[in-house]
C-alpha cells in the first residue's frame, strides 16, 4: 500500500513538470519574464511619461525644421507601441519634407510609412509606397533602411501567404535573402543594427560561429531593456536553433522577450515563439499567458498579420486545455477509485490498530506502574547524587585554600628561614664590629688621643658605610629568595618607566620599598623607619611608581604583593 501511494504521486509530479524545468537558469529566467509581465504597466507608464515629456517640446518649437526633428524623436518612440500615432508623426514629416524641399527626407518618410504599414498588415499599400523610391537615389543609410524594409515586407509576405500557397511563400523568403544580403554589401560596423544584419546573412552558412560569439558577447553583456538588445538575442537565439542548442535557443529567446516587455514594444515576435516552444515543451499555462500578452498588444497595435498567426496558436493551445481536461478528469477517475479502495484498506488497518490498543493498554499501564516506581528510585538517587555533588565541591574548595595556605605557610617559612638566618650572621657581625670599635676607642684613650676620638665620633661616615652595607645584605638576600622580582616588576610598568639598575646595584630606592611591601610590610612609617629615609620620601616613591603602572592603581600594592618566584 506504501508502495502504491508513492507511485500515485509520483505520476501526479511527472505529469506537471515541464521539460526545461531540470534547467535551472531556464526556470529562473522564465520567473523573472512572468514578474516582468506582471508589471507591463510600469513600463506603459514610463513610456506614456517620456512621450508626454517629448509633448511638452512642441511649444518651444519655432521652425519647421525643429518640428520634424521633434517628430522624429516621437516616431521613434510610437512606431512599436502605437501604429496609428507613429504614423501620423510619418505624414506630418512628409509634408515638412516636401514643404522645404527635402527630397531625401521625402523618400526615408516613405520608408518609414511603409514599415508601418507592413508592421499593421496593409502589405499591398505597403509595398505600393515603396514603389515611389529608387535606391539608387538614397544615401549609404537609407539603403540599409530601404533594404531593411523591403526585408520585413516580404518576411510578411511569406507568413501571410498561408500553408496553400508554398511556391509563393518560398519565392517571398527568397527576396527576403536577396535584400539580407544587399543589407549586409551596405551596412558598416558602426551601426546600432549591424549584428542583427549579419546574423540574418550568416545563419546557416560556414561563418556562423563567429558570428555566434560576437552576438553571444553583445547579449550577455548588455541590460536587456532596448529593442536592440531584444532583436539581437532573437537572432542568438535562432542561430542556436539552428544548430540543435534547444537549451540556448530556449534561454536567449526568453532573453529577447525579456527586453520587448521592457521596452513596452506591441510589434513582439520572441513571445509569440517562446508561446509555441513552451506549448510543445508542455507548458501550456505559461504558452496561454504569454499568447494571450502578444494577441492584446498586437490588437493595440492594429498588426494583422501577427493577429493571424497567434490566432492559429491559441487554436492549438485550446484544444490543448481541452485534451489536458479530458485526460485530467480520466486520471482523477482513476485515483478517486484509487483513493477509495485505499480508504478501505485504511479503515480496515484503523480497526486491527485499535484491537492491538486494547490489548497494548493493559500491558502500558503495568509499564507505566513499574515507570512510577522506578523514577520515584531515580529521583532518590538523583538528589543523594546532588548531595554527594555539593560535598565534592565543598571539600574542593577546602582543598583548594588548603593548598594556597600551605604555600603560603611554605613560602612564609622559607623566608624566615632565610633572613633568620640573615639576621643572625648580621648581629654577629655587629657585635664583631662593636668589640673592635671599642678596642680601637680604648687604644686612643690610652694614648691619650682625645682628638682622633673625637674625629672618630663627630664624622657620620662610619654610618652610612654600615647602611650602605646593611642595603647591599638585604637587596642579595631578597633577590636570593625571589630571583625574578625586578623583571616581574617591571612587566607592571609602562615600557618607558621600566627600572634600569646601574652597573654593580641589586636594588634601587623604589624597588627596596616594594621589595618590603612584597615581604608583608605596607606600612610607609614602618619601612622609611626599615630604610632610614623619611615617610614623605616612601610616600613619594610608591605614588611615583602606581602612576608610571600599567594596572589600576588601586589593585597595584596587592599585584606586588604576590609578585616573585621563590628558588
Amino acid at each position: 500500500m506504501k508502495y502504491l501511494f508513492f507511485t500515485i504521486l509520483y505520476i501526479l509530479c511527472v505529469v506537471s513538470i515541464p521539460l526545461y524545468a531540470s534547467n535551472v537558469e531556464i526556470s529562473s529566467l522564465l520567473m523573472r519574464l512572468d514578474s516582468l509581465i506582471a508589471q507591463k504597466d510600469v513600463f506603459i507608464i514610463a513610456k506614456e511619461n517620456k512621450i508626454a515629456q517629448l509633448q511638452k517640446q512642441k511649444k518651444e518649437v519655432r521652425t519647421l525644421e525643429e518640428r520634424y526633428w521633434l517628430n522624429k524623436t516621437l516616431y521613434d518612440e510610437y512606431f512599436v507601441y502605437n501604429a496609428d500615432s507613429a504614423m501620423m508623426y510619418v505624414e506630418q514629416n512628409l509634408n515638412i519634407a516636401s514643404e522645404l524641399g527635402k527630397n531625401e527626407w521625402v523618400l526615408e518618410w516613405r520608408i518609414k510609412k511603409s514599415f508601418l504599414l507592413s508592421a499593421t498588415g496593409l502589405l499591398k499599400e505597403a509595398s505600393d509606397e515603396l514603389q515611389y523610391v529608387s535606391s539608387d537615389l538614397l544615401s549609404q543609410k537609407l539603403k540599409v533602411e530601404y533594404y531593411d524594409q523591403m526585408m520585413f515586407l516580404y518576411s510578411h509576405f511569406g507568413q501571410y501567404s498561408g500553408g496553400d500557397n508554398s511556391e509563393m511563400r518560398e519565392g517571398y523568403y527568397l527576396k527576403e535573402k536577396c535584400y539580407q544580403d544587399s543589407i549586409y554589401a551596405t551596412v558598416t560596423p558602426k551601426d546600432p543594427f549591424y549584428l542583427w544584419y549579419k546574423g540574418w546573412k550568416f545563419r546557416g552558412s560556414v561563418g556562423v560561429e563567429s558570428v555566434k560569439e560576437e552576438l553571444l558577447q553583445e547579449v550577455t553583456t548588455s541590460a536587456l531593456e532596448t529593442r536592440r538588445d531584444a532583436m539581437n538575442a532573437y537572432i542568438l537565439a535562432c542561430l542556436y536553433l539552428d544548430a540543435g542548442e534547444k537549451d540556448n535557443y530556449l534561454k536567449f529567446m526568453i532573453c529577447s522577450g525579456i527586453a520587448d516587455v521592457r521596452t513596452a514594444n506591441k510589434d513582439i515576435a520572441s513571445l509569440e515563439e517562446l508561446a509555441k516552444v513552451l506549448f510543445d515543451l508542455g507548458d501550456i499555462d505559461r504558452a496561454y499567458n504569454y499568447i494571450n500578452y502578444c494577441l492584446q498588444n498586437a490588437q493595440l497595435y492594429r498588426n494583422r498579420v501577427r493577429m493571424v498567426n497567434i490566432a492559429k496558436v491559441q487554436d492549438d493551445i485550446r484544444q490543448a486545455y481541452q485534451e489536458r481536461s479530458r485526460e485530467q478528469k480520466s486520471r482523477l477517475h482513476f485515483f478517486l477509485v484509487i483513493t477509495c479502495v485505499l480508504s478501505i484498506v485504511l479503515l480496515l488497518a484503523v480497526l486491527y490498530i485499535l484491537k492491538q490498543m486494547k490489548r497494548l493498554s493493559y500491558s502500558l499501564s503495568q509499564l507505566n506502574e513499574a515507570n512510577v516506581l522506578l523514577n520515584k528510585h531515580i529521583e532518590e538517587l538523583s538528589l543523594a547524587h546532588t548531595k554527594l555533588a555539593e560535598a565534592n565541591e565543598q571539600l574542593q574548595l577546602l582543598n583548594e585554600q588548603l593548598k594556597e595556605t600551605n604555600r603560603k605557610l611554605r613560602e612564609s617559612n622559607y623566608v624566615k628561614e632565610e633572613y633568620i638566618g640573615y639576621v643572625f650572621a648580621i648581629c654577629s657581625n655587629y657585635i664583631s664590629k662593636l668589640d673592635e670599635f671599642r678596642k680601637n676607642i680604648n687604644r686612643k684613650i690610652k694614648a691619650k688621643q682625645i682628638d682622633d676620638i673625637k674625629a672618630l665620633t663627630d664624622t657620620p661616615i662610619m654610618a652610612q658605610n654600615e647602611l650602605k652595607e646593611f642595603y647591599h645584605n638585604f637587596d642579595a638576600i631578597f633577590l636570593h629568595v625571589y630571583p625574578d622580582f625586578i623583571r616581574d616588576f617591571n612587566a607592571l610598568l609602562q615600557p618607558d618607566a621600566q627600572i634600569v639598575l646601574k652597573e654593580g646595584q641589586l636594588l634601587n630606592t623604589e624597588l627596596r620599598i616594594y621589595a618590603l611591601v612584597r615581604l608583608g610590610i605596607n606600612d610607609s612609617v614602618k619601612i622609611a623607619d626599615f630604610l632610614h629615609c623619611s615617610p614623605q620620601t616612601v610616600y613619594n616613591n610608591r605614588l611615583k611608581m602606581r602612576n608610571k603602572a600599567i594596572i589600576p592603581k588601586e589593585d597595584f600594592a596587592s599585584t606586588v604583593m604576590a609578585l616573585g618566584r621563590m628558588r
